[in-house]
């Protein structure tokens, strides 16, 4: 996506030193030129130019060209450089270079260029040259863009960096379209860190990088990129690639479904686009839907835009998939196959033909024919190897059709025939399906006996030391299990499960060792990334958290959020990957709790409670908990007493609560939440509650609450004196004054006095002593409305000392001095 290009500017170059004879002259101009003096400096160069125009070097002329521009005099300028400036340097690049700025800018386009081009060949760093070059050649010849654009950024001055928006995402593009992601990489990067709050950089980036991280074979960060693009369909460019890449992206991260639906809205915007079609076929032929991925790929084939290397590749999946599906030559090879095993009776005709229906997955059709094959009379005196693949054919369908005893039956014959490696993979496969049968089943001894059995017709199939360890670790048998694998240990297939199993091992072996699983699962999860197996690495992730949790909680999150999503379709490893996801989150939440960041926290707590379901015991009650002191600390009072409420109406808090909150915590917070809350309603609400709860409490907590009482109803008593209420006010600090100790009580019995300040107050705030010290100022106040100038000055004197409030303190004490000369 690139926006229309600003005007280019003019060019200047600093000329070379002037002859002696113009060097005056020229001296003028480039002081007048600097100044933005354009017509004086015009009329200094005109003077060197009239009077010795060939010792006046082309970058002087170039820079009296550039007056004319920015004197808006085009065809004057386009004249001078013509009639008079060429005539004396006829093949500058400096002039060539202002004529096509000056053409391009009058809209002459089509002159412009060739103009250029001379620029450009004649000196490389004409860079404003390179520059309308690069312009023109975006939409036209990607190659001249690429090099017109590289050959800009290489020599235009540093000042003009500011305005490489367009210049690098046109660069970016063309590099694209001609396969280069990695220089496209470096410059949508490039535009991204330097430039990304100047209009168009952003989006041109991300639109980019989406197109070059795919193409690198980076689709995690394609992905990141491009779903990113998609949420807003403003960001989206007008040939949809972000969708187009997504898909692609999704394709090799084997995430079909979502490639499909990426891949149809490009095709909403792009619908005679024969690649669309392509994509979508590729999404069912990576699931094994061939007769879907062949109708894509015809659909794709009847489209014009079809062409070039995009229809070799084509025709290569069309071969592929006619390989993968029943071809219309194998229905026609069947019909022919029945046919004659109906008029014949060949017994290798009818092989051939019950391993057509197999192929085409007509496994009834295929047991039926084998079936009967192998109860012929003279099925014995058959060929050997037209007898095993009678045998392996109806071994086959039988296990397609889960009848895996009758498949074991055949394999075993067919290996008495043809003991290969084949077909003793196929009989030990069938063998373990049925131990897998039992071991759902929870029949450990059957399953062992099984492998047993398996073992027996390969003893080096290494498959079967992975299961039997499976097993074991299912009967908590940790140190046979970890000897079976240390077999695996150089085994490259089994890299992955290796490391994995090796892990759970060492949890429950008789010495556990923590660390040494975590080792093993990391290198799980760098080995399973090779495989881009979503699914294995959702298991590590899942298992692995909880041993990393306690050293590096953000990645154990971030982890345990990628399981969630690899795991949709499998909800076995889907429940245990969301379980963790919610302890990690409870745990960080506590973290970004102690770190004083409540908002992060809330977050965290939110996610976890999401679903209770996947919680035991009390933790439902603690992560609820948890949410309301997030929502209290971040100053959402309102959400935590709701929260609180609900919780205090759920009881069992002592099973979540320590002392002294184990009674009544959800009670006390949610009254605590209104008294943080600074409404005068809630603040009475928050007294009454407090109130509730101080015949339930004792010790330092019964005297918090009475200290909390009295707050409460200071502040209501402060909220209606502020509104004027003092008869509200009064009676509130009365109620206050029930529960208030030491500094409250004494700064309550200041208050009350303040209320009803007059002569007979005197006492009141004598007897408070300076605490707090504006009971001093009020003393002030009285002794001065009573004549007593030097009691006044000395009690305002000690307030000040103390620290008092009050702005005109100081005010008062200096009228004082400066009248009564007090010092």
């Amino acid at each position: 996506m690139v926006a229309l290009a600003a005007p280019v500017a003019a060019v200047v170059l600093a000329p070379r030193e002037a002859a002696a004879q113009v060097e005056d002259d020229l001296r003028e101009g480039d002081r007048h030129f600097e100044d933005g003096e354009w017509r004086k400096a015009g009329a200094a160069y005109d003077r060197a130019i009239k009077k010795y125009p060939s010792q006046v070097t082309p970058g002087a002329y170039a820079k009296r060209a550039a007056i004319f521009i920015n004197l808006k005099d085009l065809e004057g300028g386009l004249k001078f450089l013509r009639e008079v400036a060429r005539k004396t340097h006829p093949d500058a690049a400096e002039l060539l270079e202002q004529e096509a700025v000056i053409l391009w800018q009058l809209g002459r386009k089509g002159d412009a260029i060739p103009v250029a081009e001379k620029a450009v060949a004649a000196k490389d760093s004409s860079y404003a040259a390179q520059l309308l070059l690069g312009e023109y050649y975006a939409a036209r010849d990607a190659a001249k863009t690429i090099k017109a654009y590289k050959a800009y950024l290489a020599h235009r001055p540093a000042e003009l960096e500011a305005n490489d928006v367009l210049p690098r995402a046109r660069l970016g593009f063309a590099l694209l379209s001609q396969g280069d992601y990695k220089g496209a990489e470096e410059q949508f990067d490039t535009l991204q860190r330097k430039h990304s709050k100047r209009r168009h950089a952003l989006v041109n980036a991300e639109n980019g990088l989406c197109a070059a991280y795919t193409g690198l074979g980076k689709y995690d960060q394609a992905i990141t990129v491009c779903e990113k693009i998609v949420r807003d369909p403003r960001r989206v460019d007008a040939n949809a690639s972000a969708w187009f890449n997504l898909a692609r992206a999704y394709v090799n991260k084997k995430q079909y479904a979502r490639a499909r639906t990426a891949a149809t809205e490009y095709t909403k915007v792009k619908p005679k686009e024969a690649k669309g079609q392509i994509l979508i076929g590729d999404t069912y032929f990576q699931e094994s839907s061939y007769e879907r991925a062949l109708e894509y790929y015809l659909k794709a084939e009847k489209m014009p835009s079809l062409r070039g290397q995009l229809k070799t590749d084509l025709l290569i999946k069309l071969g592929f998939t006619y390989k993968s599906l029943p071809k219309p030559d194998y229905a026609a090879a069947i019909e022919r196959l029945a046919s004659g095993y109906k008029e014949t009776g060949d017994v290798q005709i009818g092989a051939a033909l019950a391993d057509a229906h197999l192929a085409t997955r007509d496994d009834k059709e295929a047991l039926k024919i084998a079936d009967q094959l192998a109860g012929r009379k003279d099925f014995d005196k058959q060929p050997a190897a037209t007898r095993k693949a009678v045998l392996v054919v109806a071994g086959k369908a039988s296990y397609n059709l889960k009848k895996v005893k009758d498949a074991r039956d055949r394999f075993e014959k067919a290996v008495a025939l043809a003991p290969d490696v084949q077909n003793r993979r196929l009989l030990v496969q069938t063998i373990t399906f049925q131990a897998y049968q039992s071991f759902t089943k929870g029949e450990y001894k059957q399953v062992e006996e099984l492998l047993a059995e398996a073992g027996k017709v390969d003893e080096n199939d290494a498959s079967l030391r992975l299961n039997r360890a499976v097993v074991d670790l299912k009967q908590g048998q940790c140190e046979r299990a970890q000897k079976l694998l240390a077999g695996l240990k150089d085994n490259d297939t089994y890299r992955v499960s290796y490391h994995r199993l090796t892990a759970r091992t060492w949890l429950c072996v008789d010495k556990p060792d923590r660390k040494k699983a975590a080792e093993h699962y990391a290198i799980a999860d760098r080995e399973v990334k090779k495989l881009n197996d979503n699914l294995m690495q959702a298991e590590i992730y899942t298992e692995w958290a909880p041993l990393t949790w306690d050293q590096n909680l953000d990645a154990a999150v971030s982890n345990l959020t990628d399981a969630v999503q690899f795991a949709q379709q499998e909800p076995r490893i889907l429940e245990a990957a969301k379980r963790n996801l919610a302890v990690a989150l409870f745990k960080r939440g506590w973290r970004n709790m102690k770190d004083g960041k409540s908002g992060e926290a809330y977050s965290d707590f939110e996610r976890a409670s999401r679903e209770p379901k996947l919680l035991k015991g009390i933790e439902p009650l603690a992560f609820e908990f948890s949410l309301a002191l997030a929502a209290l600390d971040k100053g959402d009072t309102g959400e935590a007493a709701k929260l609180f409420k609900a919780l205090a109406g759920k009881g069992n808090q002592a099973a979540y609560l320590k002392p002294p909150y184990s009674k009544n915590g959800s009670q006390f917070f949610a009254a605590y939440s209104n008294y943080r809350a600074g409404t005068p309603a809630q603040r009475q609400t928050a007294a009454t509650e407090f109130e509730k709860l101080q015949s339930g409490a004792s010790g330092s907590f019964a005297q918090k609450i009475k200290d909390l009482i009295a707050s409460s109803y200071e502040f209501v008593a402060y909220d209606h004196w502020k509104n004027g209420s003092e008869g509200k006010a009064s009676k509130a600090l009365g109620s206050a004054a029930k529960y208030a100790d030491g500094d409250m009580k004494r700064r309550i019995e200041h208050n009350r006095a303040v209320l009803d300040m007059g002569t007979k107050q005197i006492k009141v705030f004598e007897g408070l002593g300076g605490s707090p010290p504006e009971a001093l100022v009020n003393l002030g106040i009285l002794y001065d409305q009573q004549g007593k100038a030097k009691d006044a000055y000395e009690a305002w004197t000690k307030a000040k000392a103390r620290g008092a409030a009050g702005k005109d303190l100081s005010k008062w004490i200096d009228a004082k001095k400066r009248i009564y000369g007090f010092n």
